[in-house]
């Protein structure tokens, strides 16, 4: 039996190893007893069909039930910690939080961000009066979720720590930290990236295999007979304009998946991605959260679309790459059309203040460099006030 103090981290998702990794569980397991509790196939086991891989680790629990999940919770939650990546947005939800809440435990939060969200709706027709309604919803929705809510939270640059304002009660201690990737650039040793005459495409799966859509019941607006065959020309224009490859990060949720029918011939890697951007002369993506690395690395990025997601058949989407856009200085190209060689190297050219913004604003709300193992430590397991 461990002496350690235990780690209970509850998770609403499939556990993948790349989770264990990004959540820097092997740094914090030294200290605490982790137990990851998984609870995709309670709350939404449709969502199960986005994941090709899992975590095979004796540490991570999968519970079926709720009632089961809370009979374990309940054993071992006394004087835990407790990282809650569950959010109250239904009923069901608000039950789990609750029984977080009201166990003799310290419940952490995180809102780390890491990415740029579709354009605000405050551009609704009703102008203020729209703006101002939200504002009532969102003090409303705090206060009368104030006895479920973490106490601590985590937060990763100045827009997680708006929101935290916004939706946690005021009583709630922001710990200032980094978003995800933004953390494992910060444990990356510079001297030993070696670089390759190539770019890398950030792959998210679309529109080849199930994704995040399946959490909203959104259907898939575009087929891959509309996307890949023009995304494979367009990648032999940069090869050509650029005289390199195109190599291609697979989306750790596709880790598994044959991607040599989409992709032809060109290099796929898995569970790679932020080496694969550090070393890379060129990174190319549509909404892709690891743009991250493009920032935290200073790599030129150039971002993709259709003709189909320029119409607006897929608003959403749309949305996420105009914004992404806006945020980098980015400049988007459309797959469906040619460029000249000049077109392309212009594009090369990175927006410096815009990439420093877009780091303090969703990646890092630090100043000091420390990874969020070690904030973790020093602010919450061991704290030093």
């Amino acid at each position: 039996m461990s002496d350690k103090r235990k780690l209970i981290v509850v998770w609403p998702y499939r556990f993948r190893d790349f989770d264990w990794q990004r959540f820097e569980l092997e740094f914090l397991s030294e200290h605490l007893e982790v137990h990851v509790h998984e609870l995709i196939d309670a709350l939404t086991p449709e969502f199960s069909a986005a994941y090709a891989n899992q975590s095979e680790s004796t540490d991570v629990t999968r519970f079926s039930s709720l009632k089961d999940w809370r009979r374990e919770y309940k054993k071992i939650s006394k004087d835990a910690i407790v990282f809650s990546h569950i959010k109250p947005t239904n009923f069901q939800l608000i039950r789990v939080c609750r029984t977080m809440s009201r166990s003799k435990s310290l419940v952490v939060g995180f809102v780390v961000g890491g990415a740029v969200v579709p354009s605000s709706s405050d551009q609704h027709k009703f102008g203020a009066l729209f703006k101002y309604a939200k504002i009532i919803y969102h003090v409303g929705r705090r206060n009368l979720l104030r006895s479920c809510l973490p106490k601590l939270v985590v937060s990763g640059g100045a827009e997680s720590t708006r929101l935290i304002k916004r939706d946690f009660p005021r009583t709630s201690r922001i710990i200032s930290a980094n978003s995800s990737d933004f953390s494992q650039f910060l444990r990356t040793n510079q001297d030993e990236v070696i670089e390759e005459n190539a770019a890398v495409y950030l792959d998210t799966g679309f529109p080849g295999f199930p994704r995040d859509e399946l959490l909203s019941g959104r259907s898939e607006k575009i087929l891959p007979e509309n996307w890949y065959p023009n995304l494979s020309k367009f990648f032999s224009q940069v090869e050509d304009s650029l005289n390199i490859k195109v190599d291609i990060a697979v989306h750790p949720k596709h880790l598994g998946r044959d991607h040599r029918a989409l992709f032809d011939d060109r290099v796929t890697l898995s569970g790679q991605t932020a080496s694969m951007v550090a070393a890379r002369e060129l990174v190319i993506a549509t909404n892709s959260t690891a743009i991250s690395y493009a920032i935290s690395y200073n790599k030129p990025l150039i971002l993709i679309w259709s003709d189909l997601i320029d119409a607006g058949i897929d608003p959403r989407k749309r949305s996420f790459i105009q914004n992404f856009s806006l945020a980098t200085g980015a400049t988007i190209f459309n797959i469906d059309r040619e460029y000249t060689e000049q077109e392309i190297k212009e594009a090369l050219a990175i927006d410096h203040d815009k990439y420093e913004s877009y780091k303090q604003k969703y990646l890092t709300s630090r100043t000091d460099g420390k990874p969020n193992y070690q904030v973790i430590l020093e602010e919450i397991i061991n704290p030093r006030y």
